[in-house]
């Protein structure tokens, strides 16, 4: 699976940026609030338009930060940064149970933390100076298992194609890619490239099993 998190681009608009992913066969769109500099109006906006793209692709949309705003478009779900127990009980208190709720984590101390709570899925950064991707994300996956922890997981960071068969034998769910996909000379095509690899990776790792 691979979500695209929106991005400041000197290209590309986001609007632009989402409308290439999705034509490229994401069907995953994650609308970062960090570019929007608390001018809520136009974050309100663009989270509409994109809302609409969506839509169009029958894919997920899912917005940081911003409870208020996925509980009044009733989008698909929100990610929070803030990964604190209370934090997390309130938002899936106010989405409700068919919400999409991910947060963010950097080990699997931190991801301990949410034993018993709904959280679908927690997004974790790898580092760019992590030569090893897969064993970054199995030896924390490892320690989860010992403690019966069970979280979809999702890698990001500076994480390459060859790199998808080592973390889905590590227990990664997915992929989250941002500017390695904006940043490119034509996102639809690399977009389309990822997807498949993913696709590829997935199978390679379900046959060895």
């Amino acid at each position: 699976m691979l979500q695209f998190i929106t991005t400041d681009s000197s290209r590309f608009s986001i609007a632009e940026e989402a409308q290439m992913v999705l034509e490229g066969g994401c069907r995953w769109i994650q609308l970062s609030k960090r570019n929007f500099a608390g001018d809520e109006i136009a974050w309100r906006d663009m989270a509409k338009e994109i809302a609409v793209l969506c839509q169009e692709h029958e894919a997920f949309l899912i917005i940081e930060d911003d409870v208020d705003l996925v509980e009044d478009m009733k989008v698909h779900g929100l990610f929070m940064h803030d990964n604190s127990r209370e934090s997390v009980i309130k938002a899936r208190e106010r989405l409700g149970a068919n919400a999409v709720i991910g947060v963010a984590a950097r080990s699997a101390v931190e991801i301990k933390h949410l034993i018993g709570l709904d959280v679908d899925y927690v997004m974790v950064p790898v580092s760019d100076q992590c030569y090893n991707k897969g064993a970054f994300y199995g030896d924390m996956t490892r320690k989860l298992i010992i403690e019966n922890i069970d979280f979809h997981i999702v890698a990001c960071g500076d994480i390459s194609k060859e790199d998808f068969v080592s973390l889905f034998k590590a227990g990664c769910a997915g992929v989250a890619v941002s500017a390695g996909i904006a940043d490119a000379e034509d996102p639809v095509a690399l977009t389309a490239t990822i997807v498949e690899s993913l696709k590829k990776a997935r199978e390679v790792v379900d046959a060895s099993i």
